[in-house]
């Protein structure tokens, strides 16, 4: 039953994409707050990485070639992943289309949200990938990586949900195309433990894997969109939202 935890929580992490509806609603999130954000979510993922699975699984396995070439591996998938999603529609754009367009329909652009919802789904099937292998090392770390991922989910699915609204796709249409791609993170959970169950070895690539996916997701897709546009006092406020991202990561190790 060691893989109820891990079930449960991808399915917190898919609820996530309802959070979208408050571009359906109302736009009340421009400005400091979306990138704010992003940064906060770039800190936890980043101090998740190396204050819990990367130490974790150097204690469980060391550091050898096997566990450099996961994280190389992971980074490259993510590379692969993301040439996909900029050649469909940049994600630098999404951020702008939350912040500058408005949600009525553009039927011309409707092409944009299917290659949107297929990317997504391929993101939400890793992010499994990624909670299922950190559940192996121990629940502690499960739960502080599903925290990181719920929280760089969050402008993930805000950036979904607008392309999808900017391709003239229905409310219900949208919550509800968004919500069964968040799904596909449950099926990433499932194929981590049937890889397990097909080789017990497998958690000792599959943690790298998972490590270099978020190094990759911070670093090169989160943090990049801050720089857009420059300014002291946004600067400031997104430095420290990293650094509490951190913190928060390393508060966690205190109920481990």
């Amino acid at each position: 039953m060691e893989f109820v935890l891990p079930i449960i929580a991808s399915i917190a992490v898919s609820l996530i994409s309802f959070i979208g509806i408050i571009i359906l609603v109302d736009k009340i999130y421009k400005g400091f707050f979306i990138t704010s954000l992003i940064s906060f979510a770039a800190g936890t993922l980043i101090g998740d990485v190396f204050i819990h699975m990367l130490p974790d699984h150097i204690e469980n396995y060391g550091y050898d070639m096997s566990t450099i070439a996961g994280i190389i591996i992971g980074i490259i998938i993510m590379f692969v992943v993301e040439a996909y999603l900029h050649c469909s529609h940049d994600s630098e754009q999404e951020i702008e289309v939350i912040a500058n367009e408005n949600t009525h329909s553009h039927k011309g652009h409707s092409h944009l949200g299917k290659l949107n919802t297929f990317g997504d789904a391929i993101h939400n099937l890793l992010d499994g990938l990624a909670i299922g292998a950190s559940f192996l090392i121990s629940p502690e770390v499960g739960i502080a990586t599903t925290i990181a991922v719920i929280l760089h989910e969050i402008p993930q699915e805000l950036a979904d949900v607008s392309v999808m609204a900017y391709s003239g796709w229905s409310k219900s249409k949208i919550l509800l195309v968004n919500f069964i791609t968040a799904l596909t993170s449950i099926i990433g959970v499932i194929l981590v433990f049937i890889l397990r169950s097909l080789d017990s070895s497998i958690e000792k690539f599959l943690i790298p894997l998972a490590i270099g996916q978020f190094i990759y997701i911070a670093l090169a897709d989160l943090l990049p969109v801050i720089h857009k546009k420059a300014g002291v006092k946004k600067y400031v406020i997104e430095i420290t939202a990293f650094i509490v991202g951190v913190a928060i990561m390393f508060a966690l190790t205190l109920f481990e």
